[in-house]
């Protein structure tokens, strides 16, 4: 469902590791999405890790979380860099085989996202995170187009940066997480001449398949969850999650 009109709608987030599904439905619903990634990295986010089941059929879930190298004070989302000392993405491609195996569209899904991780083991988590979520767009056609916020060179910290974000693209439109709502007052944006929305996102219930078997539901998991139940048909129920204009 599109939200309110807009000349050039924007929603601006931190690069996430493999996020859920409103990550991606925020991307969906805009024209221009930017990776806030010039921003002092805090651990404990979900940058560098995210949730699948813990079993094929069970109704635990766990983590994969990338490792980082231990970040100076006043480090970057962009400068961050993976740490090798574990076998990560031996323990995650294990872990999402073991999980996944057995699901539809696992044959055709599991690969190119397994090829992106090996290919980033040693680069940036942004690098990492923006590879990935960058193809599974492309795979789910949302065609949104993607972009840094360090390539647009702007300064200011927390609801400053957002907007200075927004007049650097010429949006009239900021798409806010629920997040973002607790620190930033849409009147701050209005005086400039930015209508501000947030996403409101619900999570949808659906099917999740195992060996031809529905599972029991588990909410709030990595995006790979409802691919390798649905396929290219994942966006279309990523889009039936309600919102103020559904």
């Amino acid at each position: 469902m599109k939200i309110k009109e807009a000349n050039l709608s924007c929603a601006i987030c931190q690069p996430h590791y493999l996020p859920w599904i409103g990550y991606l439905e925020m991307i969906d619903r805009v024209d221009v999405f930017v990776f806030l990634d010039d921003v002092q990295f805090v651990k404990r986010e979900w940058k560098n890790r995210n949730k699948i089941r813990k079993t094929a059929d069970g109704e635990d879930t766990k983590w994969l979380t990338v490792p980082i190298v231990k970040p100076s004070q006043k480090s970057l989302i962009k400068d961050a860099m993976i740490s090798n000392e574990s076998d990560w993405v031996h323990q995650h491609l294990q872990s999402i085989q073991r999980v996944y195996a057995n699901t539809p569209y696992f044959k055709e899904y599991y690969t190119p996202v397994k090829n992106l991780i090996e290919c980033h083991r040693e680069d940036t988590l942004a690098n990492l995170n923006i590879a990935l979520i960058t193809y599974l767009c492309k795979e789910l056609e949302v065609n949104t187009k993607l972009i840094r916020s360090s390539d647009l060179k702007v300064n200011g910290k927390k609801e400053v940066k957002l907007l200075n974000v927004c007049k650097a693209l010429g949006s009239d439109l900021y798409l806010a997480n629920n997040a973002t709502g607790e620190y930033v007052e849409e009147n701050y944006f209005k005086k400039d001449g930015i209508w501000f929305e947030l996403q409101n996102y619900r999570h949808p219930v659906y099917n999740q398949i195992n060996k031809n078997k529905v599972l029991s539901f588990i909410s709030h998991l990595s995006v790979i969850d409802i691919i390798y139940s649905h396929g290219s048909n994942s966006l279309e129920i990523i889009r039936k999650g309600k919102h103020p204009y559904n």
